[in-house]
């Protein structure tokens, strides 16, 4: 399991009433646009008002393929992108080429991006890209070679740098399932950085690792540790270097340990700032809805209740489409993918209707993309 790159604190409230989603018909039209060979629109007109769904990854088209309200445009998406998504795949790698090529981009596609100077944002595109098409060693050697390349001397942003693209290298193993290597890769990246505040993320994503391999205690001593540094008064993250909702970070991480330690009175405690008061923005890099961090919690302590919960309130914050779509197929078998546990979230009662108005089956010829053409389906 990895984390949010940088870490800070947001106001809770205690106990929340449950969100119950309702189900949504569909009554409109859907209007395909093809824009690029990398980017689409879908339009949605409805009684409630008017949609516009992007599709600019393999994941999106997945998504709209998988909402069977959306069929009348299905055709349409398939001739744009091919009819298992080859065409599309081809095209973004072609179009991170060709943004690596020029050497600078503002544009971050991911958190860990988002936090590297533009020069190296074309690397985590291009690595990005290779993955989701199944090319891991290429992507793999790509982000090796510019970490190895990346200049100490005289670099303000070196510790940065080398603790994203470890990240990154540390997210290729993860996406397979290999937890032990994205644990060697982690505790490998640490030392070098010394000192510096941001190596409390990768020792954060460590902690988050070590549930992945069934040692909790490990994991709840390691993130009791990154917080007690990083919340230390007068510490190296005082003043405003503290990234908006990071405490919601340590919160799943400690509460699946405790949970898993068999501590479950602590464990809802420890829950409590995955509910915050409101939705913590950072104005300088992206950070992951809290919706999808209680769902973390729900799948790393196998909880149906509140992993359904989770995927429920994600589809009425994505009304069309929407990456629950994705993760709640059944030929999905990205990392970590229990299919007795994801059919009782399936299952459960307050998720169940809404999959039986939304969810399509995807077809056996979307299956290797749904799970990454192999990059994402666990190492043999």
């Amino acid at each position: 399991m990895m984390i949010a790159f940088f870490l800070s604190a947001a106001a809770i409230v205690q106990n929340p009433a449950p969100i119950a989603p309702t189900v949504q018909a569909f009554a409109g039209e859907a209007t395909f646009r093809p824009l690029s060979p990398t980017h689409a629109t879908v339009t949605i007109r409805a009684a409630e008002g008017e949609s516009v769904v992007d599709i600019d990854t393999i994941d999106d088209a997945l998504a709209v393929l998988a909402d069977r309200r959306l069929a009348a445009i299905w055709p349409q998406l398939l001739t744009w992108a091919g009819p298992s998504l080859t065409g599309l795949r081809e095209a973004l790698v072609a179009d991170a080429r060709a943004v690596f090529a020029k050497g600078r981009t503002k544009q971050a596609d991911s958190a860990i991006a988002s936090v590297v100077r533009p020069r190296l944002r074309p690397t985590f595109q291009l690595a990005d890209a290779l993955l989701a098409a199944g090319q891991v060693a290429e992507a793999t050697r790509l982000m090796e070679d510019a970490r190895i390349a990346e200049p100490q001397q005289g670099n303000s942003f070196w510790s940065i740098h080398w603790a994203a693209m470890s990240q990154w290298l540390a997210k290729a193993r993860d996406v397979r399932g290999d937890s032990q290597g994205t644990l060697d890769v982690l505790e490998a990246a640490i030392p070098p950085l010394g000192n510096d505040r941001v190596k409390l993320n990768l020792e954060a994503s460590r902690a988050s690792v070590l549930l992945d391999l069934h040692r909790p205690a490990e994991a709840l001593a390691a993130i009791d540790a990154v917080e007690a540094r990083f919340q230390a008064p007068g510490g190296i993250f005082s003043g405003d270097v503290r990234v908006k909702g990071s405490d919601r970070q340590f919160a799943w991480i400690r509460a699946c340990a405790l949970q898993q330690l068999g501590r479950t009175a602590e464990a809802k405690a420890a829950a409590a700032p995955l509910y915050p008061i409101t939705e913590p923005q950072d104005r300088r890099v992206r950070i992951d809805p809290t919706v999808k961090l209680r769902k973390q919690l729900g799948l790393c302590t196998r909880d149906v209740a509140l992993t359904a919960q989770s995927y429920a309130e994600m589809l009425r914050d994505d009304p069309y489409g929407g990456e629950a779509l994705v993760e709640l197929q059944p030929a999905f078998r990205r990392r970590g993918y229990d299919a007795r546990f994801m059919d009782e979230v399936r299952g459960h009662p307050l998720l169940a209707p809404i999959l039986a108005a939304r969810l399509r089956a995807l077809p056996d010829d979307l299956v290797p993309a749904l799970n990454g053409w192999g990059a994402m389906s666990p190492a043999p």
